[in-house]
């Protein structure tokens, strides 16, 4: 029995049932952000909580409850189907995916290849980017993710380059952001690779990729993209970035399940990262060569479809005004407070889902540590503290398509409260 009958036929099937669950149609691209009646359906996909408000789905989006009764049944099928659907039917299946990924993306096939998480794919690319010699230097920036800033200071001793670091406004205009990275390209003429994160973790900042990429290419350097927040939480055309590197997670704004990553090389330049610890025996041309994940979990993988289904019922488009619009309500309801300081610029070319925020003065980790605290205790309502950044510690809001506008409306009513 393959995989495709094990899911018509198996008692799996009924473990977990959709009733009372509204399916969401096609038609939703016609919806409005402002269609409450349409994101109540969008919310009753989803089994939250009820112990806190969550604005968090920055370290994870929950599966929608659709999503989690395929995994649940992809999960029962591989559990009893084992090895030997592994062995005979599992890379059929892949590849599958691996295809509509690559349609979806407008890339081919066999420039992409699953990983584990965007960290893991982002690893590989920038410890494998073999055009670095001594006296070279790598260039990224503060609001980049701290694992990947970690990775590029390596290079200083696996590759011998400079590493250089800048700082990016706070907060930053769409003119400021670009005009950050040419200054870093003109003061450092010996660089050949960039870290260019497309929507910031820390901040929520999203960077004009396509302007900086060119700008960088033109100086002769390469750009590395770090695209794990950036791809399903808003609409944009990933070849219209031009670039020849990227890292993607599907756990995030994509909200497969747990454990699934993507990478991706242009194909004329896989020579450009050097194979994982000798991967490429066989043929040294292949991107699946430059990872090397061993087991993964496969029942995480089957159900990437399904979660991709998911959010085409709904639409990107959708979802990005949606999460804007909720981003926005809370911003506007706490804009004229002059102890918040918000770090995430309001043009909409530059944020989607995810802002961050401060209390005037409240600088340190351990400020913005108790925050969270009193936030959750108190306010019930749950939010992270961030570091790294060069103004100091912030706290990040990361609403989800299962909050409400109420939800939001709770964090303003409580920042105002506690700073009256």
């Amino acid at each position: 029995m393959d995989r495709r009958q094990f899911l018509q036929t198996s008692a799996a099937m009924t473990a977990v049932t959709m009733t009372g669950i509204p399916l969401i149609s096609r038609a939703a691209e016609m919806r409005s952000s402002t269609d409450e009646n349409f994101w109540k359906i969008v919310q009753n996909q989803y089994d939250v909580t009820d112990e806190v408000t969550n604005l968090e789905a920055g370290y994870w989006s929950i599966m929608s409850i659709p999503t989690t009764q395929e995994y649940i049944r992809n999960t029962h099928f591989v559990n009893s189907n084992n090895t030997y659907y592994a062995r005979r039917n599992y890379n059929r299946d892949y590849d599958a995916i691996i295809d509509r990924l690559a349609k979806k993306l407008g890339v081919g096939n066999d420039e992409i290849v699953l990983t584990r998480n965007a960290t893991e794919s982002l690893q590989s690319l920038i410890n494998g980017y073999n055009k670095l010699k001594p006296g070279d230097s790598v260039i990224y920036a503060d609001t980049d993710y701290g694992s990947m800033q970690s990775e590029m200071r390596y290079l200083k001793q696996y590759r011998g380059v400079d590493v250089i670091k800048f700082d990016m406004p706070e907060p930053a205009s769409y003119q400021d952001t670009i005009d950050a990275y040419e200054k870093g390209l003109k003061e450092n003429p010996n660089a050949k690779m960039m870290l260019v994160t497309h929507l910031s973790n820390r901040t929520g900042l999203i960077t004009p990729v396509k302007e900086v990429t060119a700008m960088a290419k033109a100086h002769g350097v390469d750009v590395i993209l770090d695209a794990a927040h950036s791809w399903g939480q808003f609409d944009f055309d990933f070849q219209d970035l031009g670039v020849d590197f990227c890292g993607f997670n599907l756990h995030k704004w994509i909200a497969a399940p747990l454990g699934v990553g993507m990478m991706y090389i242009r194909k004329n330049r896989v020579l450009d990262i050097d194979p994982l610890r000798g991967e490429a025996a066989a043929d040294n041309t292949s991107v699946r060569t430059r990872v090397h994940t061993g087991t993964m979990n496969f029942a995480s993988v089957l159900t990437i479809p399904t979660a991709l289904d998911f959010q085409e019922n709904i639409g990107i488009k959708n979802i990005g005004a949606r999460f804007r619009s909720l981003r926005n309500q809370w911003v506007s309801e706490v804009r004229d407070n002059k102890n918040v300081e918000i770090l995430t610029p309001d043009d909409e070319r530059m944020h989607a889902a995810i802002t961050s925020f401060r209390l005037k003065g409240k600088t340190t980790y351990e400020d913005n540590s108790n925050l969270v605290k009193l936030l959750t205790e108190k306010y019930k309502i749950f939010t992270v503290a961030i570091g790294g950044l060069s103004g100091g510690g912030a706290i990040r809001v990361s609403p989800a398509l299962y909050n409400s506008r109420s939800d939001v409306q709770k964090l303003s009513a409580a920042l105002n409260d506690i700073t009256s």
